[in-house]
């Protein structure tokens, strides 16, 4: 006996044979729905957690800057339904406007980071057309991470990071940031610190270091995770800073539930951390499946989308980003798979890379990976580099591209992973060059690949499939 699924395996389906004792993982039913997903907006921002509400914050002549998330969340995307940042700006706006703010002082922030610059038509299609006529191009805006005259660097921390953002966070007399949370890697200061933050500050957060420690705790626990914990002492010295002129970021943070598409679930509105320690609450309880023990190996089926590809297609390094960065790394307690089991991830491995939204991802993909495999050496090598780069700043201020040192901190996630697992199989590849610069073990299928787990591990070993999308985290217990 077998168990048959089909799986991801980049733009096609394919169906696999599972042995009949394979564990195998879904997400939990998660179908709430908010009925009136505005009057909700405007009821939390009317009664926000641990501020004035959010009218008599604003007044006449007061100028305002709203940031939202960009276009990498959700994946998938809410559409065809309406975009939780559309709902809760349109709403947001109303009640500014309903406090003497005029429209010309309203500035609109999307809050890319790192991440490419996307189009006023990438943009509308999570606004909505309300906001993208009623505002003008120059109050639409992308962040941009290079653009000194709009940068302030605030100084370092206790522990000596950078706290760089985008000035507007702090010169406005309003500053509003609206989220849309799917799993607890996102939100709380992670929007400012990141989505309006520089290379100088981002670098303490995503480089190769953060991966030195030998068990390293899921980036989907803040509560444990490195990366995280310096998020928030960035955060909380911005905070003491906007303290001293008064102000405070208001928070909106949305939930989506696990339908495909999603809709809104869920919103919160107020102090940062107060917010997102709400946030967090809920996503523990209608996200996390309970799980008991390890597996000997562990399945996913990859789809050629993930955050860093949406609008474009995708490549080797964000194949790789998405199945050991995310993937793996998306659990509670403990990996899903034993130290020294094995990773198989269905995906043709095709390769390819759009040298528009990807540019320096092409030359580290073609040039860096001839110079060494090995993610830690990657960053060393190239990451400043590649941030400093006159091509590449240019191709990301005003030519739509990831900034430059982009792919190399995608990349270095890998690195864990890579230690801990014994070996990662790539069933379905096309291409054996691409997994042999990745270090994968290229396979026909996934039964072949189960096949070979078994000569390696033993004919007795434990297998768990996790069923994506919808994206939930599994909490292990031995």
């Amino acid at each position: 006996m077998s168990i048959k699924r089909t799986i991801f395996c980049g733009n096609n389906f394919v169906d696999v044979e599972f042995p009949d004792d394979t564990r195998i993982l879904t997400a939990p039913i998660h179908d709430d729905i908010l009925d009136n997903p505005r009057e909700k907006v405007l009821e939390a921002i009317k009664n926000p957690i641990g501020m004035k509400p959010l009218k008599e914050l604003a007044r006449s002549g007061s100028r305002v800057m709203i940031a939202f998330d960009d276009l990498a969340v959700p994946v998938p995307p809410m559409v065809p339904n309406p975009d939780n940042r559309m709902i809760a700006i349109e709403a947001i706006i109303e009640e500014l406007y309903s406090a003497g703010v005029k429209k010309k002082d309203i500035i609109l922030v999307c809050a890319n980071g790192l991440h490419r610059k996307w189009k006023r038509s990438e943009i509308s299609s999570i606004l909505g057309p309300r906001i993208m006529k009623e505002f003008s191009i120059g109050q639409i805006i992308c962040h941009d991470a290079e653009d000194k005259e709009h940068l302030i660097h605030l100084g370092l921390t206790e522990n000596g990071c950078d706290v760089e953002v985008n000035s507007r966070l702090v010169g406005s007399d309003l500053s509003i940031y609206v989220n849309l949370n799917w799993v607890p890697f996102n939100g709380g200061w992670k929007s400012t610190m990141i989505g309006l933050g520089t290379y100088n500050s981002i670098r303490h957060i995503h480089n190769n270091e953060i991966y030195l420690d030998e068990a390293p705790a899921s980036c989907m626990e803040p509560e444990r995770n490195l990366m995280h914990a310096r998020i928030r002492e960035m955060g909380r010295h911005l905070a003491k800073y906007m303290d001293t002129l008064g102000k405070k970021v208001f928070q909106v943070e949305t939930m989506i539930n696990s339908k495909l598409p999603p809709e809104m679930s869920m919103v919160y509105a107020g102090d940062v951390d107060m917010v997102h320690e709400k946030t967090l609450a809920y996503l523990d309880k209608y996200k996390v499946l309970d799980v008991r023990g390890q597996s000997d190996v562990l399945v996913f089926g990859l789809p050629d989308f993930m955050p860093y590809s949406m609008g474009t297609y995708i490549n080797p390094i964000l194949v790789a980003r998405m199945g050991l960065g995310y993937l793996f790394a998306n659990y509670k307690n403990m990996p899903l798979v034993r130290e020294g089991g094995i990773l198989i991830l269905a995906n043709p491995l095709i390769d390819q890379v759009d040298p528009i939204h990807h540019p320096s991802y092409v030359t580290l993909w073609n040039e860096g990976f001839e110079r060494t495999n090995d993610a830690w050496e990657l960053y060393d090598i190239f990451a400043e580099d590649y941030a400093h780069r006159p091509d590449f700043i240019h191709k990301y201020r005003y030519a739509y591209g990831f900034h430059g040192v982009h792919p190399v901190q995608a990349y270095a996630t890998t690195i864990y992973p890579k230690r801990y697992l014994s070996k990662v199989f790539a069933a379905g590849c096309t291409d054996n060059r691409v997994a042999e610069k990745l270090e994968w073990d290229p396979f026909a299928t996934v039964e072949d690949a189960l096949s070979q787990a078994k000569k390696e591990l033993g004919s007795d070993i434990h297998i768990t499939y996790v069923s994506l999308p919808p994206l939930f985290i599994p909490r292990v217990e031995a």
